[in-house]
């Protein structure tokens, strides 16, 4: 991880911006504080694998959506 002002991204951004293409994150200061962050783009892979973390790491619990609309369908009808 690089750490740069903001002035030093300003004279030379593409620069900055080849750091970070090539994999690289970009940390941008001002007064010692951080302001922002340049990270790489993910991969396809990385963002499916990261969905799929998430979708696992849910739980679901009670009976299924379907099976709650059919039930009240079927009260409206009377």
């Amino acid at each position: 991880m690089v750490r740069i002002s903001v002035e030093e991204a300003e004279r030379d951004f593409k620069a900055v911006l080849a750091q970070v293409a090539h994999g690289e994150e970009v940390v941008l200061m001002e007064q010692d504080r951080v302001v922002a962050r340049l990270v790489p783009p993910r991969s396809r892979e990385q963002e499916l694998a990261t969905m799929e973390v998430f979708r696992n790491s849910l739980r679901v619990s009670g009976e299924p959506l379907s099976v709650t609309v059919v039930k009240a369908r079927q009260e409206e009808r009377g």
